[in-house]
């Protein structure tokens, strides 16, 4: 499974030290700046509405999973700030979004991840996927790990795995299942991707988390 890597973020984007606010800009504006746009993106990729209906959805599932109780506080985190969701951005079977959450301070953001960074996400993806699989009539395996030495803005962890799917008619297929989450200042940006296993999307991914990631930090900037 070929995906994010630590020497792909590495220096990506600036840690956000020394760079105060003004006030000029709004949370939401600055949320907004983060946000994934089309041209974070090769142009083979096709641009449209988030299914939000959907994130609620495996919220709520997630919530009925034991493994998953700190996950879904730290998603509870992001739910009551301010917060911006990306449009996804689809090519084949490769699906790239995010989610950008601005907190009121940098030591409430940092506590934000320091929990989502101690919460078992492995053992909880791992069970979600496989319920969600379930819904859907088949089946799946996940063998998601922690990506070590990642290194962007003023924190960032990453999660990593493939994802082997049974569908119900018997069909079977591997993606690479991947989680970012970045912080910068006060501001939090969750990427999430999937891809066939056997292929990269190193290089857009990068550009996308830099262009996204340089806004952001530019816009807590002003």
């Amino acid at each position: 499974m070929v995906g994010v890597g630590a020497a792909v973020l590495t220096g990506v984007v600036a840690p956000a030290a020394g760079a105060a606010s003004t006030g000029t800009a709004t949370d939401k504006q600055i949320a907004t700046a983060g946000v994934l746009v089309a041209g974070d993106l090769p142009a083979s990729y096709t641009q449209s509405a988030r299914d939000t209906s959907s994130d609620a959805k495996t919220q709520k599932l997630a919530a009925k999973i034991p493994a998953c109780k700190k996950v879904v506080a730290f998603m509870h985190a992001t739910d009551t700030n301010t917060e911006v969701k990306s449009d996804d951005f689809s090519q084949g079977q490769t699906l790239v979004d995010n989610t950008v959450t601005v907190f009121p301070t940098a030591a409430k953001a940092k506590a934000a991840v320091d929990a989502y960074a101690a919460t078992g996400v492995p053992a909880c993806f791992g069970q979600l996927v496989g319920k969600i699989a379930q819904q859907a009539g088949g089946k799946a395996k996940a063998d998601i790990k922690k990506v070590s030495d990642v290194t962007a803005g003023d924190q960032a962890i990453a999660y990593e795995g493939p994802v082997a799917i049974t569908e119900s008619d018997g069909s079977q297929t591997t993606l690479a299942f991947g989680n970012l989450v970045i912080r910068v200042g006060r501001g939090v940006a969750v990427y999430s991707y999937n891809h066939d296993a056997q292929i990269s999307i190193q290089t857009e991914l990068e550009h996308a988390v830099e262009s996204s990631g340089t806004r952001l930090q530019d816009a807590l900037a002003r």
